[in-house]
């Protein structure tokens, strides 16, 4: 039967922990040596301790590795500059030469350097001119139909608003009229009350005024 797969965690006990490095660290200088001595290769290893402790292997030596190895890696970072920059002068050229293209033919469109132009350049232009001033007419007659409708609806809007306006003046209107001959009749009783009440607070005084 085959070994079950071990899942690689964090040792937690510190002490099982220091061991096991240690035996993996050696496990490891042991098998770069190995590789330098049975392949003739330049093996360099740099290791730290959980406590921050160095441990190095180079072959032949570790100060020989890392400067082959900057030496390296700065020829890499200038090839790639290089490239970079090579690109971005072609991409600038080719942007250049568009917006000479396109300079061009904007003054051939507004009718400028035309003297050289022949008649079959001059009939495309003007073909994709009469295209241009179509596409433009018919965006400008869409807006001005769209303003149209808009109008339309604002003033079916104002007219719908302005009849209930009316209706309400008129509702208020009627309204008033009845309410003013109300208005009187209670007036008019309110007095015909005062004088009732007058004419009672006489007679009481004269009948008060015979008993005495």
């Amino acid at each position: 039967m085959g070994r079950g797969k071990v899942h690689l965690r964090r040792i937690q006990n510190p002490i099982s922990r220091q061991v096991t490095f240690s035996k993996r660290k050696a496990g490891l200088l042991k098998k770069g040596s190995e590789l330098s001595l049975l392949c003739d290769a330049e093996v360099a290893l740099i290791i730290f301790s959980p406590t921050g402790k160095l441990h190095e292997f180079g072959s032949p030596s570790m100060s020989r590795i890392v400067q082959k190895y900057n030496f390296f890696s700065s020829t890499v970072h200038d090839t790639q500059s290089a490239e970079n920059v090579e690109a971005l002068r072609l991409e600038v050229e080719n942007l250049q030469k568009r917006i000479m293209h396109l300079e061009k033919n904007n003054k051939k469109m507004v009718g400028e350097d035309l003297d050289f132009v022949r008649v079959k350049d001059l009939q495309h232009f003007e073909k994709k001119l009469t295209l241009g001033a179509r596409k433009i007419r018919s965006r400008k007659d869409k807006i001005l139909l769209e303003h149209i409708e808009s109008l339309k609806a604002k003033q079916r809007s104002l007219k719908e608003a302005n009849e209930k306006f009316c209706e309400k003046n008129e509702r208020t209107q009627v309204g008033r009229s009845h309410k003013e001959p109300n208005n009187k009749n209670e007036s008019m009783e309110r007095v015909n009350c005062e004088l009732e009440r007058d004419g009672a607070t006489q007679k009481h005084l004269c009948q008060t005024a015979l008993n005495l």
